[in-house]
This record gives structure tokens, C-alpha cells and sequence, in this order.
């Protein structure tokens, strides 16, 4: 549970960093030093977990499955600062993460045979309508 609390904090602080960052320097510079930091805070996690005793299990499937979501994950935080460097925290936000919630479902139900209802739906629906209102004047 601890999990599903600090993870949305810390992104919403990091993202507020991100917007941050666009206005001092090249998004692109700004992404790699974000993406550089991030992979030593994972590394050290990582050793802190393994001393600890933990078991890193690994096979072929995940390694490439890691891979391709790496390559993806480097793309959309590119693409997320040259949003940042252009639009509002506040407006940006929003039609990333419902735009990504849709397609993750859709992938979910398509891909990953995750069962979808109509609560889901209607869920996603107001998540647009919020987006609507969100841009109203």
C-alpha cells in the first residue's frame, strides 16, 4: 500500500521539477540528466536490495520486455519535456496521463485479455469530460 501512496507523490513532484527544468535549460539536456539520475537512484537501490539478501530473478523475456519499455519510457520523457517547455503543468498533465490510462486500457483489454466493464468505461468517459472542462473559458 505504502507503494500506491509515495509512487504518485513522487511523480507529481518530479514532474513539477521537469516543467521546472524546460524554463532553464534544453529540454533534451534537462531529460538526459533526469534519465541519468534516475538510473543511479535505481542502481542503488538495487545493491541496497541485493545486500539485503534479495533475490534479483531474471529470464530473456523480462530482459527484453525491460528493454522495449525502456525505449519507450526514453521516448515519452522526451516527448513529456518538450510538452512541458511549450504548455502548462496544468494542462499538459492531464492529457498525458488520461490519454496513456485510455491506451493502457485498451492494450489491457486487447493485448493482456484484462477484463474491462462498463464501470471502466464510464470512468474513462469522465475522465474526458473532466479533460473537457478542464480547457473550458
Amino acid at each position: 500500500m505504502i507503494y500506491l501512496i509515495l509512487a504518485p507523490i513522487f511523480f507529481a513532484i518530479a514532474l513539477s521539477f521537469f516543467k521546472i527544468t524546460t524554463k532553464t535549460m534544453h529540454p533534451l539536456l534537462g531529460n538526459f540528466i533526469t534519465g541519468t539520475t534516475a538510473v543511479f537512484i535505481t542502481l542503488l537501490i538495487l545493491l541496497y536490495n541485493r545486500f539485503k539478501g534479495a533475490e534479483l530473478f531474471y529470464s530473456r523475456h523480462g530482459f527484453l520486455f525491460s528493454l522495449a519499455g525502456g525505449i519507450f519510457i526514453g521516448l515519452y520523457t522526451v516527448f513529456l519535456f518538450f510538452a512541458f517547455s511549450k504548455f502548462d503543468i496544468s494542462k499538459t498533465t492531464p492529457i498525458v496521463y488520461i490519454g496513456a490510462i485510455s491506451i493502457s486500457v485498451i492494450i489491457g483489454a486487447v493485448f493482456l485479455k484484462e477484463h474491462i466493464n462498463w464501470l471502466n468505461i464510464l470512468g474513462l468517459i469522465i475522465a474526458f469530460l473532466g479533460l473537457l472542462l478542464l480547457f473550458k473559458k
